[in-house]
C-alpha cells in the first residue's frame, strides 16, 4: 500500500538537526553554546574582555567575571543585558542572569594586555605578602587560587609600570 504524500516540504538540515538534537536532550546544550557565542555581541567588547558565560541552566545564565566591582556594575545592567541576548537569541531564552566572581582572563584573549607578554618576576617583599594573605585562609584549594590571582595581578602591574616608563 502506497502512501500519500501530503504538501511534503523540504527542511533546512539545520532545523533537522536541530530536531535531533533535542529529542536526544541536547537541546539545552544546544541553547547554552548559542548563548555562549552571543555573550560578546551583546555585552560588547569591553565587557566581554572582563567576563565570560560559565553555564546555563533552566533559564539563568552563570556569568563569572574578573572582580567585585564588575559584578556591581554588571547587576545594574543585568536587565539590559538580558533583553539583548533574548533580542540576539530570536526567543525567550535567559530569564535571570547571576554574576559571580572567578573570570581569570589570559594576556593574551584580553585586549588591554595584547601588547604585554611574559611576567614580571616578583619581588620578595611581593612574594611574603602573597605568603601573608593566603596564609590566613583554611581552605587549601582557596589559598591556591588567591595565590595565582595576587601573582597574575602584581606581575600584570609591574609589566605595566615597565611600559608606561
Amino acid at each position: 500500500m502506497r502512501r500519500k504524500h501530503s504538501h511534503t516540504r523540504l527542511q533546512p538540515i539545520g532545523e533537522i538537526l536541530s530536531a535531533s538534537l533535542k529529542k536526544k536532550g541536547l537541546g539545552a546544550k544546544l541553547e547554552e553554546n548559542t548563548l555562549m557565542k552571543l555573550w560578546p555581541e551583546a555585552v560588547g567588547e569591553q565587557i566581554a574582555s572582563q567576563t565570560q558565560p560559565d553555564r546555563w541552566r533552566a533559564g539563568t545564565l552563570f556569568v563569572k567575571t574578573t572582580s567585585s566591582i564588575w559584578v556591581q556594575q554588571l547587576h545594574f545592567m543585568k536587565e539590559d543585558i538580558r533583553n539583548k541576548l533574548n533580542e540576539l537569541a530570536g526567543k525567550t531564552v535567559v530569564r535571570e542572569i547571576l554574576f559571580t566572581i572567578g573570570y581569570l582572563p589570559s594576556p593574551r584573549n584580553n585586549p588591554r594586555n595584547a601588547s604585554i607578554s611574559g611576567t614580571a618576576a616578583l619581588s620578595e617583599r611581593d612574594k611574603k605578602m602573597i605568603a601573608d594573605c593566603t596564609g590566613k585562609l583554611a581552605d587549601p584549594e582557596l589559598a591556591k587560587i588567591v595565590q595565582r590571582v595576587m601573582k597574575a595581578e602584581i606581575s600584570r602591574r609591574r609589566l605595566m609600570e615597565k611600559k608606561v616608563r
